[in-house]
């Protein structure tokens, strides 16, 4: 089993208040956004797809190479090829190249489907533009609380880590040599979330955050390597593509 790490690209915030509310106000920030792929013995998945780097984004640098697929043929695979697309959670930034594996079966909390597609008022960060191209596509829905195994082997597992979003999500992935490694998504977008137990910016229940916070902590100090949402100082002691853990 492989798993491979992509820079989807960079992201200038003006504040990162955004991503640590009540603190850092007027901070600047630069975002990388991350998605992976994981290559298993009974097949191909991707956790999390980045932004539609065709489309455009104000507040990302989009080079059209960086877009998954186009990283993902150049290390030799097939979009077409993979077997399940995890989503962490609908926000725009984790599914915004999503459609372009419509052959996939796609892993949503079932609670999370219902948030996006029904959002809260306050809710900012689904884009139903985006959404509706994934409408069609085939869904396993876990419920909300429950890890759900993706194999059956104990190798990838989905585990509960709602706060962020109603039915954020996060992966946990046991490796032969490299142990376990934990695909956070937002439960934590950076290192001072997870740290300070601080919830992530545009969040759904704060208090499901920061148990969801425990959670991950609980987990790292186990020996778990956590692979933050967007934290960019990780970056250089990250295994990236076309390297892989394993």
């Amino acid at each position: 089993m492989k798993v491979y790490v992509f820079d989807g690209g960079h992201g200038d915030l003006p504040d990162m208040n955004h991503l640590t509310p009540d603190r850092n106000v007027g901070k600047p920030i630069t975002i990388p956004v991350l998605f992976f792929l994981i290559d298993h013995p009974q097949g191909l998945v991707v956790f999390d797809t980045g932004v539609d780097n065709d489309a455009g984004d104000p507040f990302m640098e989009c080079d059209p190479q960086m877009r998954i697929d186009r990283q993902m043929r150049r290390l030799g695979y097939d979009p077409a090829n993979v077997k399940y697309v995890i989503l962490s959670h609908l926000h725009l930034d984790h599914i915004g190249a999503a459609y372009l594996f419509p052959q996939a079966t796609f892993i949503v909390r079932r609670n999370e489907l219902r948030a996006a597609w029904w959002p809260d008022s306050y809710e900012g960060g689904y884009n139903f533009d985006a959404l509706l191209k994934l409408r069609g596509f085939d869904y396993l829905q876990p419920p909300g609380d429950e890890p759900f195994d993706v194999f059956g082997d104990g190798s990838l597992v989905c585990i509960d880590t709602k706060g962020h979003t109603e039915g954020h999500q996060s992966l946990v992935v046991d490796l032969p040599e490299s142990g376990k490694i934990v695909l956070v998504g937002d439960a934590a977008q950076v290192l001072e979330n997870l740290t300070q137990k601080v919830p992530p910016g545009v969040c759904w229940s704060s208090q499901h955050a920061v148990r969801s916070l425990e959670k991950l902590r609980h987990l790292q100090a186990q020996g778990a390597l956590l692979i933050l949402g967007h934290e960019l100082s990780a970056l250089a002691s990250l295994t990236l593509a076309p390297y892989y853990y394993q």
